[in-house]
């Protein structure tokens, strides 16, 4: 059963069924919870209890009862989206990464969808990050790293794009371990997918976004999604990246000037030109699986586990497109 608190957060936040009114924003949404720590107490007020009450602002007060009005339609969307094996998670909920939170602050997002063991989100993770254009030595780089990370009892998480994103989770997925992905396009298109499907009954994958389930992809919210993957994760490796251009070399750089989480860079055969300069900037160097290791530290439980089916068949599975 969902609290009040966790209820008004979707109805204030959730761009779902938005009636033609402009859902909170997440810099506004944290804005209101510094004047209502328990957005529940909003549900069923009045604009001008809301005034007088609470003292938001009579335009605030007239935005939020629009958007609070719409709780038969979300319960509805709601009900669908959990038939489908998508959760819709606050930060109010136990499930919610309190390291969104402690990292990002303010531009943490209000909810979460995601479909798989909710419980990746409490376990130690790796991100891996990188050019979508890889070199072939780079993609090798990126393959080992992932399959260390899951040696050494860490998920994988990434953004399922094209290049190291995908090679990286398609690594750790054929060596049983455990992937978390933070994907900017539609996560229900993903799940359509057999593989990814099959992952997440075997409570191998976690698949989740911050945004809507069937919104397209958007340049901006690949960018937006970046600093949610050096939030959730323990470190992030950077494999390969351009110099001040594209996602890898944005996300990396707002996360080391924001502190969202600690950014590794590659420095060996198949490193991006951007590299360097992201280690000048403040980003570990890692040379070798052994710096990467005593990067991680060692992990105190074993995240990884083969599927139900066994490794033999895992290795035949990809969960987003051809392994190269």
């Amino acid at each position: 059963m969902r609290d009040k608190d966790s209820l008004a957060t979707i109805l204030l936040a959730s761009r779902m069924h938005s009636k033609g009114v402009k859902p909170l924003a997440t810099g506004e949404y944290w804005k209101l919870l510094e004047h209502v720590r328990h957005p529940g107490v909003l549900l069923g007020k009045t604009e001008d209890e809301l005034v007088e009450r609470q003292g938001v602002s009579r335009e605030w007060a007239k935005r939020i009862v629009a958007l609070l009005d719409r709780a038969r339609a979300m319960a509805f969307e709601l009900e669908q989206l959990e038939h489908a094996g998508v959760w819709t998670i606050t930060s109010f909920d136990d499930h919610y990464p309190v390291s969104l939170v402690d990292r990002l602050g303010s531009q943490a997002p209000a909810l979460i969808h995601a479909a798989g063991p909710l419980e990746l989100f409490g376990q130690p993770g790796m991100g891996i990050v990188g050019s979508r254009d890889v070199p072939p030595e780079g993609a090798e780089v990126a393959k080992d790293i992932s399959a260390k990370a899951v040696e050494l009892g860490f998920s994988v998480i990434s953004g399922g794009a094209r290049g190291v994103d995908q090679l990286a989770m398609n690594a750790a997925f054929q060596a049983c371990g455990n992937v978390i992905g933070v994907v900017a396009d539609a996560l229900m298109r993903r799940l359509r997918k057999p593989d990814v499907r099959r992952a997440i009954y075997d409570e191998q994958v976690l698949m989740c976004t911050p945004f809507a389930p069937k919104a397209p992809f958007k340049v901006w919210n690949a960018m937006g999604r970046n600093k949610l993957i050096y939030a959730l994760s323990n470190i992030t490796v950077v494999v390969a990246g351009e110099v001040g251009r594209g996602g890898t070399w944005s996300g990396a750089v707002e996360a080391l000037e924001g502190g969202f989480g600690r950014v590794a860079v590659w420095r060996g055969p198949g490193e991006g030109p951007g590299n360097a300069v992201l280690q000048e900037r403040g980003a570990r160097p890692i040379e070798s699986l052994d710096e990467l290791e005593a990067a991680l530290g060692s992990a105190n439980q074993t995240v990884g586990k083969p599927s139900a089916s066994g490794a033999s068949d895992v290795a035949q599975l990809s969960l987003f497109g051809r392994t190269a």
